[in-house]
């Protein structure tokens, strides 16, 4: 009888399991993003079971499920999508994107969070996002409009240049100061490096923002700090092959006044001359209309922008491998940018890059990972100085009538005695297109970005990590003036040649050590972090000049007749910091963070060295609480933040020290004090206090983040200006004693919204946008007097006064009457040039080079494939010292060079209006340091517009690629603005006051290299 049962038992239970297996079915598919790529690591879940898999690193998935079960997908970033399963064997999910959801992970650099208990103003920029914004060949310019409160402002238009960045507001009023850190994978790098970091490597940039973030930063994360993150492999995935390639042109913007002709020019200087101007031996006065040599002269007319510009290439070509296996994971890549940017003869900018990331568990215990990356760059560096060496001043100044070559008698181009056409010197006595040619200045940057990292697991709790990292760059100048070339007959009046070599090594090493202490009981989570970290920062210096070259084609020290000049210096900073940070949460529901932070600094006095630093922020994720019922709140977080964070930048290494410079007199050498040491040089500190809300409504269609911020800097470095008398100037030509002086406060509001219009598989439309409104406020100055900081034309801190106002003289227009121009005087009153009281006429109006309003928006398509997204940036609240304008409107007293049309709208008769001053008064007028061109930059600029299709994976099954994307891009197609000219000024002129130097970027205009505009088309691929 027990055997008929059992034999009856096993019948039904195979007959269930041979029913289970029939309902039971192997599901394939590829899970994408909107645009179509492929998501890698994405949940496939069978809902209400622990049963599933992820992705792969291509998006494919294979999952076992029952007819009628739920596959659940998901991904961080986006939207979760369920789909039931039915007699399909395939199912292929495109997940929606949720860019600003709060389970987003932020990288703080030394962890990671997850958005949902972070208490931090932070924003994060994904590698997907930044595939559809516009390339360039520094990130920091990819920045601007994308997060509120970063403020991004281009230095100038040169390909390889970076970018102006603050955020929010200058922290400092010293050079150099108010630049945000960035962290390359751990490795710190300089603004100006930044072009070194190719775009197709990046996976990740995080801003941190207030001092709950910045504050672990210490002594470095005073003006936020900007954490890089480059893109790792996937583990258990097969390699993948990834090949993107873009092409496409670059050109000068139009610019939106027009210089005059040459029959306008010659017309402009026979008036000038009638009205008792400079202009009688200028052709329009030595030449009649209708005359044979009148008419010669505009038979040659030339455009100088047409042919001292021209149509740029760019192209840049990325091969990446990466995958991984058990317990290892990699990426490699290689990539390749040129941009020959828009000056003629000069090759522009190229760049060389690959990148090693490998992590590898090497025990059960112990993981380890290697970046490594390397670049060299290449660039042609054109003369960016307010004089005719400048190629960007010689389009707009060189006359029409001029032309590029000299003419003989007969109307033929002088030859010199090698055959060569001879270059017209112009009237600015220099051949600027010439120079192109026998002028050659490169740089050569070679940067290594390397870290390595270990994490020791000693128990589920505890954990030990230890990472070295270097940034080492090699940057060599060479700038060669060929025997005979232009500028070498000009200075030596022989053909010897001129060569400096310029090379300058830099070194910054990190060592961290932090151990951490982990603990997830009943819903308390709790992280603490240690930190001990040592950070070097190493220079060296090689400069030779020398004379006296027997070629042109010889260009090596070696082949010189002669030593100028030559020398080497070398200085080295430290700085060695301990920390404690601690992040705790309750059920995501209720949210702490805590830092302390002391680091010391080798430039600081002795009894200065050390710098305590802190923060302390709270959270409130009210949308989890159990009385929160509200439907259509999705989210809704409260935080504030309260720290002070230091900076050391701005000042040398050696300023607390008495130091010695050396020069030497007929017969022999000396030293002379260089430096006044000043012991009590200590640390600049910024407290900061945020308050912050940050929600997602409707399903998470809205989603926002709104913060009020506070920031008070105070100790500001600064080299406190003494009397000439005095005798102190160092060997950098700056007047004073480094010191500690004043404070200042930055103050504002920061608003990011994105709105889901349409939302559904197979069509999105997003809009985002975000926006700061921001104060800025000079607080306190030593004994309350105004003071005028160097690199700077008409810039004065004043208590009171916003950080970086104009100071001028206010001009008033010009007498309807006279002609004459009318300016007020300190007392309010309205003067000719000739009647202003004696004493300081120029004041203060609210005026300042700091954008009080600016920010982004953005509008993204998709539709099957198809994407259409449009990025713009705006500004506005700034104002800008046009001198470009007022040398092209000069009243005729730059009658020598070309000049705009509307200099004709100058005044003729009694009760003319709306018109510029009378010639006949120019040279007296002009005299006054007058705020006559100080103007608005307000605008409004199409940053990016981009057009893609990603195919399907339907039309690529049957092929060896896993996908597929086609696009076309262009940048700063549109501008709006009542600036004359362009009004995203950075940079006024390189070499007047450079990069580095700048203390007030944006203040004025001076024939910098102007941006650009560009279409580009592309392609990205994976097999």
């Amino acid at each position: 009888m027990r055997t008929k049962f059992s034999g009856i038992l096993t019948l039904i239970l195979a007959l269930v399991v041979q029913l289970t297996f029939a309902q039971q079915k192997t599901i394939t598919g590829t899970v994408t993003d909107d645009t179509g790529l492929p998501l890698p690591g994405a949940n496939v879940i069978v809902k209400g079971t622990s049963s599933g898999t992820q992705s792969d690193f291509d998006g494919n998935y294979t999952v076992s499920a029952n007819v009628g079960q739920t596959l659940v997908f998901s991904y961080v970033g986006f939207v979760a999508k369920e789909v039931k399963v039915g007699a399909q064997n395939k199912i292929d999910v495109s997940l929606l994107p949720d860019a600003a959801a709060l389970e987003e992970v932020v990288v703080t650099g030394y962890s990671t969070r997850n958005q949902t208990v972070q208490t931090s103003a932070v924003v994060s920029i994904s590698a997907s996002e930044l595939s559809q914004m516009a390339p360039t060949t520094s990130i920091d310019n990819m920045l601007q409009g994308k997060a509120a409160g970063v403020q991004v402002t281009a230095a100038n238009g040169k390909p390889g240049q970076g970018a102006f960045v603050r955020i929010r507001g200058t922290g400092s009023l010293v050079a150099g100061a108010s630049s945000p850190l960035y962290i390359v994978d751990g490795a710190p790098i300089r603004e100006e490096d930044l072009a070194n970091v190719p775009n197709e490597d990046i996976e990740n940039i995080t801003i941190l923002k207030d001092a709950a973030t910045t504050a672990r930063y210490g002594s470095r994360g005073a003006n936020g700090v900007v954490v890089i993150t480059t893109k790792n492999g996937n583990r258990n995935k097969d390699a993948v092959i990834r090949y993107s390639s873009r092409y496409g042109t670059t050109s000068r913007i139009n610019p939106n006044f027009t210089m005059m002709n040459a029959e306008q020019k010659l017309q402009y200087e026979a008036e000038i001359y009638a009205l008792g101007g400079p202009a009688g031996s200028l052709p329009g006065v030595q030449t009649t209309p209708g005359s044979p040599e009148r008419a010669e002269l505009l038979s040659r007319e030339t455009d100088w922008a047409d042919l001292m510009l021209k149509e740029g290439i760019i192209q840049n070509n990325n091969i990446s491998i990466s995958g991984g296996s058990e317990k290892v994971d990699y990426y490699f890549s290689v990539t390749h940018d040129k941009n020959t940017g828009i000056i003629d003869k000069l090759n522009g900018f190229e760049r060389l890059g690959t990148r090693l990331n490998v992590n590898f568990d090497a025990k059960e215990w112990l993981t380890m990972g290697v970046n490594v990356g390397y670049s060299r760059s290449t660039s042609d560096e054109p003369r960016d100085r307010n004089n005719t060496q400048n190629p960007f001043q010689s389009v707009y100044v060189t006359n029409p009538y001029e032309t590029e070559y000299l003419y003989d008698d007969e109307g033929n181009i002088q030859l010199d005695e090698n055959g060569n056409p001879e270059y017209n010197p112009t009237h600015r006595n220099f051949a600027t297109r010439g120079a192109l040619e026998t002028e050659k200045s490169s740089d050569i940057d070679q940067v290594t970005l390397a870290s390595v990292d270990a994490l020791v697991k000693f128990s589920k709790n505890w954990s030990y990590g230890f990472t070295t990292s270097i940034n080492h760059g090699l940057i060599r100048r060479e700038s060669y003036s060929k025997p005979g070339g232009i500028l070498d007959i000009i200075l030596n009046n022989a053909a010897v040649g001129n060569k400096f070599d310029d090379q300058q090594d830099r070194l910054d090493l990190t060592i961290s050590n932090r151990l951490n202490y982990t603990l997830n009981l009943n819903n308390h989570n709790l992280n603490m972090l240690g930190l001990y970290e040592y950070n070097l920062n190493e220079f060296y210096r090689t400069f030779v000049r020398s004379t006296g070259f027997p070629s042109p084609l010889l260009s090596t020290q070696t082949s010189a007749a002669d030593l100028n000049d030559g020398f080497t210096n070398r200085s080295r900073l430290t700085l060695v910091s301990y920390g404690v940070f601690a992040d705790y949460d309750y059920k995501e529901k209720y949210l702490a963070s805590g830092s302390v932070r002391r680091d010391g600094s080798s430039n600081f006095g002795n009894d200065y060295k050390f710098g305590t630093f802190w923060s302390a922020s709270l959270g409130w994720n009210i949308a989890k609480e159990d009385f929160f019922g509200v439907d259509a709140i999705n989210d809704l977080k409260l935080r504030g933040a309260y720290g002070s964070v230091g900076n050391r930048n701005g000042i040398k290494r050696y300023d607390a020290q008495a130091t010695n410079a050396f020069g030497f007199y007929p017969g022999g050498s000396s030293s002379y004090p260089a430096t006044v040491a000043n012991p009590n040089l200590k640390w600049e500190t910024t407290t900061t206090f945020n308050v912050g809300l940050e929600f997602n409504l409707f399903n998470k269609r809205v989603r926002g983040v709104a913060d009020y911020f506070v920031r008070n800097t105070t100790d500001l470095l600064f080299n406190i200006p003494t009397a000439w008398e005095a005798g102190i100037i160092d060997p950098d030509g700056r007047r004073g004693v480094p010191g500690n002086l004043g404070e200042i406060q930055n103050k504002g509001t920061e608003i990011s919204l994105q709105a889901d219009i349409f939302r559904s598989s197979d069509f999105t439309w997003t809009l985002g946008g975000n926006i700061i409104f921001l104060d800025t406020e000079i607080i306190e100055l030593p004994d309350g007097e105004d003071v005028t900081p160097t690199d700077a034309f008409n810039i004065r801190y004043s208590e009171g006064r916003k950080i970086n106002e104009h100071y001028l003289v206010r001009y008033a227009g010009v007498d309807s009457q006279t002609g004459k121009s009318l300016f007020l005087g300190a007392d309010g009153n309205t003067y000719f040039a000739e009647d202003l009281p004696e004493g300081e006429n120029r004041v203060f109006q609210g005026k300042s080079t700091i954008a009080d309003k600016e920010g982004g928006f953005f509008t993204n398509l998709n539709y099957k494939g198809f994407g259409l997204r449009a990025d713009f940036v705006f500004k506005a609240g700034n104002w800008i010292n046009n001198f470009v304008r007022s040398n092209a409107e000069s009243d005729g007293q730059a009658i020598n060079d070309n000049q705009a049309v509307t200099a004709f709208n100058y005044w003729q008769q009694p009760g003319d209006t709306d018109v510029m001053p009378s010639p006949i008064y120019a040279a007296v007028d002009q005299g006054i340091n007058s705020d006559r061109f100080l103007e608005k930059g307000d605008y409004i600029r199409m940053r990016n517009v981009t057009l893609s299709y990603t195919f399907p994976n339907k039309y690529l099954d049957k092929t060896p690629l896993q996908s597929l994307r086609l696009y076309a891009q262009g940048q700063n197609l549109l501008t709006f603005t009542e600036f004359w000219g362009d009004p995203e000024v950075g940079i006024s002129s390189g070499e007047t006051i450079n990069f580095a130097s700048s203390v007030a970027p944006g203040e004025a205009t001076l024939y910098s290299y102007p941006n650009v505009k560009s279409i580009q088309f592309g392609l990205d691929v994976s097999f």
